[in-house]
């Protein structure tokens, strides 16, 4: 009984440090959102989200899935020497994806008119894909520094929130707004670094290109899977451009922020519990989903009270971000709430498929439901405009949680 209490006791205490940063991470950018349509229209702010979109799917590739297979390695090895070795080799492979991307931006910039357009817009974007390098949440998380990874986080939306508030003042200046996203990161990304040398004294080893093969495999599965959700959210501004105004992709973009962070409790919770349930799976699948079963219950009940709150304050919401196009961005959002739900039946499945290291099954699995939901997205908002990229994303959410349970029911009970 005292270790399930002192369980419970880690549960919220971490839930407070790293709900609140995550909660000011997206909700602080949020509320400079009006004053950006503002300034700099919502048009110019569409721009700006295709080449965030496109830059962020860049420093996917950078990432490779260390998110959870770094979090996995470094929560299940024992000692400083071996976790300090894992973390200078994911730091050599980041460095390394970086200047292979840096060489196709090159050539994209000549072969592609449209970023030569607007190539002031997409080189300070650039600097999202450069600052993926710097983004040590992946170690913190490993080495269960909470309160250091919510710290590191609220840093880096502080500097972004301070830079749009400074320097942008008018239209011409929403190529910035990518720039100074990135400067948080690596900001707060380098406070993060110089931490984890204090406690895991980090040392240079001999670059190796069968090191940078290794790592690449051993990240592979996870990167796959990652890539292929983050993917098919992340795209869907560059889709949209196809068949959309850039007004249409700022409205999308504005219903979508409010969507993800209504979303991010279920990434808070995942990010809190993995090393702790990945660690517990090792001794006992049963106690793994005990733990699992008494803190996700807080997690569903908060969530179902947010969808209740954004309900039926919805038009306020909506309002508060854009005069422009209300009732259709309020149905959005409506539409959105359902996605929030299906979710609630999600998140711990993921959670335990990650713990137990089912990386084949979810790659497997998300990258099939990935050119699914980019083919449906497409064919969805060719014929019913940005509601169709909405109904999309909501279906695509409800094959996700039904794949999961599937693979769970099948795969792991048998074992």
């Amino acid at each position: 009984m005292i270790k399930l209490t002192e369980e419970l006791k880690y549960f919220f205490s971490g839930s407070i440090f790293i709900g609140l940063s995550s909660a000011y991470s997206l909700a602080i950018p949020l509320l400079v959102l009006p004053y950006l349509i503002k300034t700099v229209g919502l048009s110019s702010y569409g721009l700006s989200v295709i080449a965030f979109s496109v830059t962020f799917c860049l420093s996917l590739i950078i990432d490779f899935g260390y998110n959870i297979s770094g979090v996995n390695m470094l929560s299940k090895l024992p000692s400083n020497k071996e976790k300090s070795e894992t973390i200078t080799r994911t730091i050599y492979t980041k460095i390394s994806l970086f200047l292979i991307l840096s060489l196709f931006l090159a050539v994209g910039i000549v072969a592609i008119p449209y970023l030569r357009q607007h190539l002031a817009l997409y080189l300070y974007s650039f600097l999202i894909t450069f600052s993926s390098v710097f983004n040590f949440n992946w170690a913190l998380q490993g080495m269960q520094k909470i309160k250091t990874l919510s710290m590191v986080n609220v840093l880096s939306k502080t500097v972004y929130v301070g830079g749009v508030l400074l320097f942008i003042n008018n239209q011409n200046d929403f190529i910035y707004i990518n720039l100074f996203y990135a400067l948080g990161i690596i900001i707060s990304g380098l406070l993060s670094f110089f931490i984890i040398n204090y406690n895991i004294p980090l040392k240079p080893l001999p670059y190796d290109f069968n090191m940078f093969v290794e790592e690449i495999k051993r990240s592979s599965h996870y990167f796959v899977s990652n890539i292929s959700i983050y993917l098919s959210a992340s795209i869907y501004p560059v889709i949209l451009k196809v068949f959309l105004s850039n007004e249409m992709i700022g409205v999308f973009s504005i219903v979508e922020k409010i969507y993800n962070l209504l979303r991010a409790v279920f990434s808070v919770y995942i990010n809190l519990m993995l090393p702790k349930i990945s660690r517990l799976v090792e001794y006992s699948k049963r106690i793994a989903l005990r733990e699992l079963r008494k803190t996700y219950f807080f997690v569903a009940l908060f969530v179902i009270c947010q969808i209740t709150a954004a309900w039926i304050l919805r038009h306020q919401i909506i309002l508060f971000f854009t005069n422009e196009f209300v009732s259709l961005t309020v149905e959005l959002l409506e539409i959105s709430l359902i996605g929030i739900l299906i979710v609630i039946f999600n998140a711990p499945v993921y959670l335990m498929l990650l713990a137990l290291d089912k990386k084949r099954e979810i790659m497997n699995t998300t990258i099939v439901l990935a050119i699914t939901g980019l083919i449906l997205c497409s064919v969805l908002a060719n014929f019913f405009g940005v509601k169709g990229a909405f109904f999309s994303i909501i279906f695509m959410e409800l094959l996700y949680t039904l794949s999961f349970l599937k693979i769970y029911l099948i795969k792991i009970n048998k074992t």
